[in-house]
């Protein structure tokens, strides 16, 4: 796991139906945690299965765009198989655009003081 931040900022998730970014899959919004370049950790699991590519809209602080990035879901601990909080909270990214793995890079270096 790469360095991860503190990151309280409301997550768009939607269910990916292709390739690319869609506007068609199911939507829900979650409060994150922390982010790292490797992805982004959620105050409560998202509803949708384990495993599942998921579409990700977040906006890092005073960022002019939000970050639109394909993930995988994925079971943090304390996570529940089952019942209406079953669902991952872990977002890995997959294959983020060297700008957005920057913009986070960035993030995290000033928020932890690393520079």
């Amino acid at each position: 796991m790469e360095l991860r931040a503190p990151l309280a900022v409301p997550v768009e998730i939607r269910i990916a139906t292709g390739p690319g970014p869609s506007p068609q899959g199911p939507r829900v919004f979650r409060l994150s945690r922390s982010v790292g370049e490797d992805g982004v950790r959620l105050a409560r699991p998202a509803p949708f299965e384990i495993g599942r590519p998921v579409d990700v809209v977040l906006r890092l602080p005073e960022a002019p765009e939000p970050l639109r990035l394909r993930a995988e879901l994925l079971a943090a601990d304390g996570d529940r198989p089952e019942g209406p909080d079953a669902g991952g909270r872990e977002l890995r990214f997959l294959d983020p655009p060297h700008a957005a793995r920057a913009a986070i890079h960035r993030y995290v270096a000033d928020r932890l003081g690393l520079i």
